[in-house]
């Protein structure tokens, strides 16, 4: 399984790429640290990932628009929106955005492991 990490906080981001590894040990993890970056990465390698874990709130790129994009490259690739933000407000955004899951900051660990077997 290769995953992406998209996070503008280096250290959240290091931590969850840590987290994955630990619950899918064969996981290949790849971090980014913008959703400009993220996507470059997404856009040479779109076929390979078959999850990404995006944060809302990034400087340059919400994450609602990365997850839109995705979406349009590969629509298979499941995609998990994280924020710390209100939930009915992010519930309608992610959806519209085709997020397959959204993930409330801080992150508990079961809701995480589900997230790798969806």
């Amino acid at each position: 399984m290769k995953i992406l990490v998209i996070d503008d906080d280096q250290d959240f981001r290091e931590f969850l790429g840590g987290l994955i590894g630990y619950y899918s040990p064969n996981a290949d993890v790849v971090l980014a640290e913008n959703g400009v970056k993220g996507l470059r990465i997404f856009s040479s390698n779109s076929a390979s990932f078959d999850i990404v874990f995006t944060d809302r709130r990034m400087p340059g790129m919400l994450g609602e628009e990365v997850v839109r994009e995705i979406k349009k490259i590969s629509p298979q690739t499941r995609v998990v929106l994280m924020t710390g933000d209100d939930q009915k407000e992010v519930l309608q955004v992610a959806k519209a955005a085709g997020a397959d899951k959204i993930l409330f900051k801080p992150l508990q660990n079961e809701e995480l492991r589900q997230a790798l077997s969806f």
